[in-house]
């Protein structure tokens, strides 16, 4: 791999093509996350991938490439919704909430149910929904999370929590309701 890696900084073609066909899928789920916008998901991902490619002499390979490439793009993917705070985003039809109740619910009751979901993460502010995301959907330690963000473990720890908080502010109709587990 450290070899592989080195013909990456040196500037491999080849090489850098098999790393974006080996991480282009996971980068663009995280980045759709957190942008809720599938074009933009895109455009993101491989301006990550194009920004690592530029920047390559600077990497470092104590880090892994998959982390300092999904580094870039939580950045970027920050700096988007910053800028579009004021702007609507798609909502994102493949979200999948894996805290559903198991009760029975009919097809418009889950849509609903998803769509709530997918706004009360889109509400949250930027930091706390990177880290939500990271830690719920993408299941990441805080460790991690710290190190991906350039913050603190006990930030990381301390985002989650008040973003969780402020998901169960925005979603307690239908935590009283029962068809969302806390």
């Amino acid at each position: 791999m450290i070899d592989r890696l080195q013909r990456f900084i040196d500037g491999d073609d080849r090489v850098f093509g098999q790393l974006v066909n080996e991480y282009k899928e996971r980068i663009y789920t995280v980045v759709l996350r957190v942008v809720k916008n599938k074009e933009e998901a895109k455009d993101l991902a491989q301006e990550a991938f194009v920004k690592a490619y530029r920047n390559r002499q600077s990497f470092r390979a104590e880090s892994g490439f998959y982390t300092w490439v999904y580094r870039i793009a939580v950045n970027l993917a920050l700096n988007y919704v910053k800028r579009n705070r004021d702007r609507q985003a798609e909502s994102i039809e493949d979200i999948t909430p894996t805290r559903i109740a198991t009760a029975p619910t009919d097809r418009l009751e889950k849509a609903e149910l998803k769509t709530a979901i997918s706004n009360a993460v889109g509400k949250l502010p930027p930091r706390q929904k990177t880290v939500f995301v990271l830690r719920h959907y993408e299941e990441k330690p805080y460790s991690e999370i710290a190190s991906l963000m350039s913050i603190t473990e006990g930030a990381a720890k301390a985002n989650y929590h008040q973003a969780v908080q402020k998901l169960k502010v925005s979603l307690g109709l239908y935590l009283k309701e029962g068809r969302l587990t806390a």
